[in-house]
């Protein structure tokens, strides 16, 4: 099935959205519904619609993703990604903020095409500005061995603190 990419806009009916009832879901929603353009009018993150065009009731939104500027701490994790030796103590990229797939499309790895739109998408936003690398913050270790497994790699960012973030490198 095929899906189109649109930023958020305040004509997009985003309240019929729902990820469903597990854990976590609400936030996601809640997000959506409520937080998302504000965020993005403020230039905090921008908020991508995998729309289906094809839907039987018309257009609908399958899931979103949003992506935000950041800046990590320069471990030997992500030198190891960077092409050449930096000496700065922070290096830029963006963030995977929050993720989305509506309960119609749950089960058929949606999830992992619109981690794939991310990093397309990234990729596009570094070559007009920059950015090392993509990162994701799983909220739980089920989410981190998901990102795991999907195949991207995602590395680690600190194996020794209790933090879950992950890096992708761009490029």
């Amino acid at each position: 099935m095929a899906f189109s990419l649109e930023r958020l806009h305040e004509s997009h009916d985003v309240r019929a959205f729902t990820c469903g009832s597990r854990p976590g879901a609400g936030d996601i929603d809640c997000y959506l519904h409520e937080h998302a353009l504000a965020e993005q009018n403020a230039g905090l993150a921008t908020v991508w619609l995998a729309i289906d065009d094809n839907a039987p009731t018309g257009p609908g939104i399958l899931g979103y993703f949003s992506l935000s500027p950041t800046s990590v701490r320069l471990s030997p994790a992500l030198q190891d990604l960077l092409p050449l030796r930096v000496s700065y103590a922070q290096v830029g990229g963006y963030l995977l903020g929050r993720l989305g797939v509506a309960v119609p499309y749950q089960g058929s790895d949606w999830g992992g095409t619109l981690v794939a739109a991310a990093i397309a998408k990234a990729n596009q936003l570094r070559e007009d500005g920059g950015g090392a690398f993509l990162a994701v913050d799983p909220k739980n270790d089920k989410l981190a061995q998901w990102y795991d497994g999907l195949g991207f790699g995602f590395v680690v960012l600190n194996t020794t603190g209790k933090t879950r973030r992950r890096v992708l490198k761009l490029g």
